[in-house]
């Protein structure tokens, strides 16, 4: 079981629920940053399914889950958490200024992974103070379900935090790729 406690998702669609309800089955709290005004009843719809999921495939009991939030600005989600999880579309501009966002509010140690397919860590990195805490943490879908996450580091990423990933990823019950 990880030691992390506390953390955040921006961004709430299909994949952002999907880290949300991992999250909080392996008894994670986790605030979520979305603007989107149906981003409750979308979550809700994603643990729901999670939730059938864990129950059909094992009859062992679930352990303490984690507690869900709902954050009005990316600074409430991330205040005091020790791990963010961005899930935001697949725009290198939107995810540069929301990684700058969240860095900027995040407690400096926090790790921070971005869910991403295509663009590249370094790219992403471009705008954050502090881009050795950063990976490209892509999930294979739904992320509830499916254990698998590919790490990747971009050339300012701190090889520290690869490993640092790669531990906590492990301990929410994926197979890290790295």
């Amino acid at each position: 079981m990880t030691e992390l406690r506390k953390a955040a998702v921006v961004g709430g669609g299909v994949i952002g629920g999907g880290w949300a309800a991992r999250l909080i089955q392996n008894g994670i709290d986790v605030a979520v940053a979305d603007p989107d005004p149906e981003a409750e009843r979308k979550i809700g719809e994603v643990l729901a399914l999670a939730d059938r999921a864990f129950a059909k495939l094992t009859n062992a009991p679930a352990g303490p889950r984690g507690k869900l939030r709902f954050a009005a600005s990316i600074e409430e989600a991330v205040h005091r958490v020790e791990f963010i999880q961005e899930s935001a579309p697949e725009r290198l501009d939107l995810k540069q200024r929301l990684l700058a966002d969240i860095d900027r509010h995040a407690p400096p140690d926090a790790l921070i992974g971005s869910s991403t397919s295509g663009l590249l860590p370094t790219d992403l990195q471009r705008d954050m103070g502090r881009p050795e805490r950063l990976v490209v943490a892509h999930p294979f879908n739904p992320v509830y379900l499916l254990p698998l996450v590919e790490i990747v580091g971009g050339r300012r990423t701190a090889p520290q935090t690869i490993e640092r990933a790669k531990r906590f990823y492990q301990d929410i019950g994926m197979q890290p790729l790295v």
